[in-house]
């Protein structure tokens, strides 16, 4: 079991700072997420308790965040000559390391959730063999600069060779490695022979010597960040990566709002420091204020539009949450979908049957249904042992973008007394349903 990692952050990310940004590369983000973080929590999510995170450039800043933002396991290693190659910085991590391997990643990428643990899966075994093991991706033409990339020559799942100017190759380097501590002494020598070592000249003799394997990692996505047009691909993909995967997307009321959703995610991911509760803040003010018109009004047709904001806003925030590899911590449940939920479907159901002897109690349910959640009730719903709905499923004919629908043309060709049922009677399958949807 990989139990130590380490993360090369001392670079001067010289295109980076061509355009202008006035921190370290590592601190960019991507997604909602510095690079760094998100490198430290991908490593931390498959089982690495250690993670040494080799700073220069600007180190004090990188420092400060990881404070700031309380993201423990980490120690920190120095490197004063962050202006020559990064094998000097991967030298200096090696007084925090014990004698077992360790996994090797750059702080300028980005992995999709799942590379981790797919990369060791396949990686680890082969280090009963080999001191390297690097994860390789076959699709060339997809990758984004493939003239920055170091491009790697691979036979019988062994790298033969290695550079970022090879004149033919069949893969490229996504920059994750695991390693043994064998590696050490190689770049010592070459440190104190020149004055300077990369990390592709250490992997050249260990290719040499046919100690340097091949992960497969061809389909799982990868990208290096090195500036901000490069930041915009990458949360593109992201978002891309993400609803590709999940088979509830492929429904037309899901891919409808998702589209859209994805849109505005991009657009708000530009804009580094925005601040994702002032969003929920102002949902929440518009659809209380759509449900008050509607209500002293007596249109109950009006909640379609505050429900579809909600509806929207719930979309997003799925992209937002797996586009991340930790997901921000649940909101207030007054700005939650469920809360919006049930207040813009208020007028409708206050209206059934035109009297609040009925209307009432149908609301009073609703929220005890989604306070049971809220209220960490759910024991309580477990030990009555209700049937349960798969995710597949639930995802699908329980999802918020085709109740909507549902909900709009029920308004459409039912009578206004019967309607208030509708929103109702989606709240009891509720809990029947495996998915979260706060």
């Amino acid at each position: 079991m990989i139990r130590q990692g380490v993360i090369l952050a001392s670079g001067l990310g010289s295109r980076l700072n061509s355009e202008g940004r006035n921190e370290p590369k590592p601190l960019m983000p991507v997604g909602g997420m510095a690079l760094i973080e998100r490198v430290i929590t991908l490593m931390q999510s498959v089982g690495i308790e250690k993670i040494v995170v080799v700073v220069g450039y600007r180190g004090d800043q990188i420092k400060e965040y990881i404070a700031k933002n309380n993201i423990q396991g980490v120690v920190f290693a120095e490197n004063t000559e962050y202006n020559k190659k990064n094998g000097i910085s991967l030298l200096r991590a090696r007084e925090f390391l014990d004698e077992a391997p360790f996994m090797l990643s750059m702080s300028d990428h980005i992995f999709s959730n799942d590379f981790f643990a797919d990369f060791l899966e396949k990686a680890e075994p082969k280090l009963e063999k080999y001191d390297v093991v690097l994860s390789v991706d076959r699709n060339i033409e997809g990758v984004f600069d493939l003239d920055d990339a170091t491009k790697v020559v691979t036979e019988d799942g062994e790298i033969t060779t290695i550079g970022k100017e090879l004149p033919s190759y069949d893969a490229v380097d996504t920059g994750l490695f695991l390693c043994k501590p064998a590696v050490f002494p190689r770049l010592q020598d070459i440190y104190d022979t020149k004055g300077d070592v990369s990390i592709s000249d250490v992997m050249g003799m260990e290719a040499l010597e046919r100690k340097f394997a091949c992960a497969e990692m061809t389909g799982h996505l990868w990208q290096d960040v090195d500036t901000p047009s490069m930041k915009n691909e990458a949360e593109e993909r992201l978002i891309d990566n993400y609803l590709e995967k999940d088979d509830s997307f492929g429904f037309f009321s899901n891919k409808l709002f998702a589209k859209s959703a994805k849109e505005l995610a991009l657009m708000l991911f530009g804009h580094e420091h925005f601040d994702w509760n002032l969003l929920s803040t102002v949902v929440f003010i518009v659809v209380l204020l759509f449900t008050a018109v509607a209500l002293f009004a007596g249109v109950p047709q009006l909640s379609a539009v505050p429900l579809l904001l909600a509806t929207f806003v719930f979309y997003l925030g799925k992209i937002r949450n797996n586009v991340r590899t930790v997901p921000l911590k649940n909101e207030n449940f007054i700005f939650s979908w469920k809360f919006n939920f049930i207040l813009a479907t208020l007028p409708a159901v206050l209206e059934t049957c035109g009297t609040l002897f009925v209307g009432l109690p149908l609301v009073v349910v609703m929220f005890a249904v989604s306070l049971a959640e809220a209220l960490k009730l759910g024991n309580v719903l477990q030990r009555l042992e209700l049937p349960q709905i798969s995710d597949s499923v639930a995802d699908t004919y329980l999802s918020p973008s085709l109740f909507w629908i549902v909900y709009v043309v029920c308004m459409v060709i039912l009578p206004e007394w019967f309607v208030g049922f509708v929103p109702f009677a989606y709240f009891i399958f509720l809990p029947f349903s495996g998915e979260k949807r706060s």
